[in-house]
Parts: C-alpha cells; structure tokens; sequence
C-alpha cells in the first residue's frame, strides 16, 4: 500500500539533515535508557563505553556501533546477613540507531538486554560494600548533561500535533484493525468503532488519548509515542521497559 506522508515530516527530515549526532549523544540516550532498564532489588545501575563508531547515515537515521559495561550492584537484605550482589555484563559491537522523534528529542533503537553469557554476578563481602567496585570495570560513563531537544519544523501536523489522516496498525506481523484511527483535528481523532476522542501530545512524542475506542486501552504501565521513523508519522505503543507492543502508520 503506497503510504502518503505529510509535508511536516519532510521539512521535519530536512531541517536535521545535516545535524549529525556526535557519539557523546549515543551515550548520553543510551545510559538514560538503560539506567531507566535497572533490574529490581539493584539500587545502582553505571553504564561504561569502552568503544563507539558512528557508522553513515541513513535518511534521519544515525547508526553507532558500541562495546560497552554494565554494571549493577545491590545491596540485599543485611538485617538478614544478605549483603546484595554485584553483576557486570557486556554488550559488544552492537548496532544502536537514533533518531529524533517528532518533538526533536533523540530516541535509541537497539539491543536494551545484554546476553546472559556475557555476564559475571558475585556476592558482595559486606553492607554496602560491593564485590566489583567501580573502577575496576573498565570504560568511561556518558558525558554529563542531556542532549538538547531541537523543536521540528512547522506546518499541517506540527509541533503539538500528529499528523491528520488514516493510521492502520500492526503487532508480531499482523494487522491490529481495532486499534486502527484516524487523526481528524489538531486535538481530535476517530477510532475504528467510529467514536471520537480527544488526544493530547506532550513532551518526548508521548501521546495521550481521551474519550474513544483508545482511551483506557494500554494496560498499566504501557505508553504511546509519536515520531516518524523513515519519514512515516507512526504511533507506537510500548511496554513499562520500553520495547514496542504495536505500532499505527498513516496510510493516507
């Protein structure tokens, strides 16, 4: 099916064309995204890049290759003589992509789960003291600050809004057709079941749905993005760690 894609994507590809990010932007997204992966009863998650290629671009697309540590610590239960653990693991020359959602805000696709046999748990000796420290881990962490946001080009679909038209959607390969929408207004859209609802746009992409087939339709924990990967304004529906559950692509 061909797939119409609105004149605010195109300026939105235009206008970051020629702003590469550096490899200090990779580290600074990827650790936040990482940090905010940390596995429940560890209180300590450090992120450490032994090495970072950025590869050539592809449309609004900028790949990296990365080696780097993670590391985690925990400190258990010493009321009851558990002191916690300490576990770091590696992910090596793997591919990471960013990109900017439609807000100008960096997003990271790539592995977020290092491999079980890349990783190394040991208990730790004593409260508050772990069984790897630090600096024994080798690799330095992201530079410190965020990435700045770049607002996107105007025009119809602009910042504050998605894109009008028909979005069908997609989930392990096969159509979602109930969660299919249309965007109508500015604030406005019509589910599949023909009710209209309001949305709401806020920061990083995250969209918010009132009212209609969509509301209350996420179970708990679950979130909405828009951004336009490959230049296609697409809603994506992910899970509490992140990783996309469905996605809805306008169509026309």
């Amino acid at each position: 099916m061909k797939i119409t894609v609105s004149a605010v994507v195109f300026s939105f590809i235009a206008a970051f064309a020629q702003t590469a990010p550096s490899p200090a932007v990779l580290e600074q997204v990827l650790t936040k995204r990482l940090v905010a992966l940390r596995p429940g009863g560890m209180t300590e998650r450090n992120v450490l890049f032994q090495d970072v290629r950025a590869g050539a671009p592809a449309g609004d697309s900028y790949p990296f290759q990365v080696t780097l540590a993670i590391r985690d610590y925990g400190p258990g239960y010493p009321a009851n003589r558990y002191y916690g653990e300490t576990c770091v693991s590696r992910i090596e020359r793997t591919q990471y992509t960013l990109m900017r959602d439609i807000n100008g805000m960096w997003q990271v696709d790539g592995a977020m789960t290092p491999p079980l046999a890349n990783k190394q748990c040991k208990p730790n000796p004593a409260p508050g003291t772990s069984s790897i420290p630090l600096t024994s881990v080798p690799g330095s962490p992201a530079p410190a600050g965020q990435p700045a946001a770049t607002p996107p080009a105007g025009g119809n679909g602009g910042a504050g809004t998605i894109a009008r038209g028909t979005y069908e959607c997609w989930a392990n390969g096969q159509a979602r057709m109930l969660m299919n929408f249309s965007i109508r207004t500015e604030s406005q859209y019509v589910g599949s079941d023909g009710r209209p609802g309001s949305y709401a746009l806020g920061p990083g992409g995250r969209v918010t749905f009132r009212g209609g087939a969509l509301d209350g339709v996420l179970p708990a924990g679950f979130y909405a993005v828009y951004y336009g990967p490959g230049g296609r304004p697409t809603v994506s529906f992910r899970n509490s760690g992140g990783s996309e559950v469905t996605f809805c692509q306008k169509v026309r």
